[in-house]
């Protein structure tokens, strides 16, 4: 128990740290002298409100992080975890249901843990900066399908999961590593069709002639592209971005409303340089190659773990353990623990997949440039994300380390001056 209690705490102080190391680095530099094409664009006022948004949002951060780490101290220090496991066990259902129960009660309470941070993120914090246009039955909406879709998942999962434990003893976690890896392609081929049109609408874009300019560039590039679309996030918010989702006849790239209506049509042509630069690099596989290399690590490492009883006993659930082994609803609370022991590992890999995914941002953005060879225009397209976003000028780079996948602004402002 305690060094669960532990590992928790050390998560949250770790986070905590870099969090108040980044606000304090930002109010010290946030006077310094910016280069001279960028500082029109960020005056004192504007700098102003980059500081007091970056700290109104850590401090939502630290009050968001304590509730969620006190729920889940107090489940296991008040003995809730094991009273949950034995109300699943004592069910009249099949095991499988059993450790299906308890997994999605534990992880329907951390659901409920973030509401508070979530509804006063949409409603206070984002609305009083300007972004945030979201109404309350678009909100709940959101809440609601986001639930249903979170739980079928998860439980397709877990069932994949436990089924593997009953058929392969210590070998589960090899076929469980298959089933992670086939389900994360299977949702790049699915999500940008089925799951993200439930939360908003996706047209082509309205634009004609920037549509053509588009299908120009990816033709001269060799890029299958299968649809340019603008999106409604303006229904939600006023914050700009652009990604590129899917593969084969899902592949397509996105732009927000929003940006698309306050770009110029060479700065979106420079921002669709860079998305497809990631394909013609190979980014999204290598990542997704990276990530299936540390997921098996993980199930492997989970699959050593929750076979001894010392995990069990300090939970104090060694008594259940004992009579049912690893099954029933002991599967469902173990592999809940093995991600609460997990994530203090998760922050230490960060480090190394950030560092990986700014890398892949820099490529991307020389490709851009050699496609769309004009600087002035994907500078103004980044100033313009960075000031409308409110993003930080000056983050702490320890925090870049273990937070950042993309470049700050001055870094990559910088980079591409060196290709000059």
């Amino acid at each position: 128990m305690n060094l669960i209690i532990g590992i928790l705490a050390f998560g949250y102080l770790a986070s905590s740290l870099l969090s108040w190391l980044n606000v304090g680095y930002l109010r010290a530099n946030i006077n310094s002298a910016l280069p001279e094409s960028i500082a029109s664009q960020f005056d004192q006022q504007k700098k102003k409100q980059i500081l007091d948004y970056t700290g109104a949002k850590t401090r939502l951060g630290y009050w968001s992080e304590s509730l969620s780490t006190a729920v889940v101290i107090t489940l296991f220090a008040a003995g809730i975890v094991p009273q949950i496991t034995l109300w699943a066990d004592g069910l009249k259902i099949a095991p499988l249901l059993q450790g299906l129960a308890v997994m999605l009660v534990l992880l329907l309470i951390g659901y409920l843990s973030g509401i508070p941070a979530s509804l006063y993120s949409d409603f206070n914090l984002e609305k009083r900066y300007g972004f945030s246009t979201i109404t309350a039955g678009t909100w709940l909406g959101d809440q609601m399908k986001s639930l249903l879709i979170s739980g079928i998942l998860m439980g397709l999962l877990f069932s994949g999961f436990y089924l593997f434990i009953n058929w392969l003893g210590n070998w589960w976690w090899l076929a469980a590593w298959g089933l992670v890896v086939i389900f994360s392609l299977l949702m790049i081929f699915i999500a940008p069709v089925l799951l993200m049109p439930l939360f908003n609408k996706f047209v082509p874009l309205e634009d004609e002639e920037l549509k053509n300019k588009i299908l120009d560039m990816a033709k001269k590039a060799d890029f299958p592209l299968a649809g340019v679309f603008q999106m409604d996030a303006s229904k939600r918010s006023t914050h700009d971005n652009a990604f590129f989702t899917g593969m084969g006849q899902t592949r397509r790239i996105v732009f927000y409303d929003t940006m698309v209506r306050n770009y110029s049509h060479q700065e979106l042509l420079s921002v669709m340089g860079h998305e497809i630069g990631h394909w013609k690099k190979k980014h999204v596989f290598r990542l997704i190659l990276t990530v299936s290399v540390f997921s098996g690590i993980l199930l492997f490492l989970a699959s050593r773990m929750l076979i001894h009883p010392w995990i069990y006993n300090a939970i104090g659930l060694g008594d259940l353990f004992g009579q049912i082994g690893f099954s029933g609803a002991m599967v469902g609370v173990a592999l809940y623990v093995a991600a609460i022991l997990f994530e203090p590992l998760n922050l230490l890999l960060s480090p190394f997949m950030n560092w990986l995914s700014r890398r892949y941002e820099y490529q991307s953005d020389a490709y851009s440039l050699s496609i769309n060879p004009s600087a002035a225009d994907m500078k103004g397209a980044l100033i313009k994300l960075s000031q409308k976003n409110l993003s930080n000028l000056f983050p702490h780079p320890l925090y870049v380390v273990f937070h950042y996948s993309h470049p700050p602004l001055l870094a990559r402002l910088k980079a591409i001056d060196d290709r000059k």
